[in-house]
């Protein structure tokens, strides 16, 4: 299913059950993927990896607003942002485990043993689907090649 029209569904069942919650982080979603639509160019629809991509991106901007946010002692904001990252998260597939990735990195490396870290986590990344993290692929792969 195309991810906009998946959204756009979602934006319909939030409305019905009165989830406002849900509805304006789906909408500000919904907003963000038609803008990259639009980047793209009319007839180009968008991939699951580039929603994925972008969902990726608003959860993070997420936490780091919810970051900011316990800085200022502003728990009201908190708690609003982290519903609306709750939300998002739903969106998303699980990421890999450290054992997962561990044995993605293991498995990359019986296929190219003199491979260097830089090309090994862009690897690793690309086998995942993009579940694995990059920065949880670099530091397993460093305490993996001591």
């Amino acid at each position: 299913m195309n991810p906009l029209q998946m959204i756009n569904d979602q934006i319909k069942s939030a409305l019905k059950a009165g989830d406002k919650t849900r509805l304006d982080s789906l909408r500000y979603l919904m907003s963000q993927l038609q803008n990259a639509q639009i980047n793209k160019g009319r007839n180009n629809e968008l991939t699951q990896v580039e929603f994925q991509q972008i969902v990726k991106k608003i959860i993070k901007n997420s936490e780091e607003a919810i970051e900011q946010y316990r800085q200022g002692n502003r728990s009201d904001l908190v708690e609003s942002e982290s519903a609306k990252l709750d939300v998002l998260k739903e969106l998303i597939p699980q990421p890999l485990s450290d054992e997962e990735i561990k044995s993605l990195i293991e498995q990359v490396r019986s296929q190219q043993p003199e491979i260097q870290v830089g090309p090994l986590i862009g690897q690793v990344i690309k086998l995942s689907g993009g579940r694995a993290d990059g920065q949880t692929v670099a530091r397993l792969a460093a305490s993996l090649s001591q």
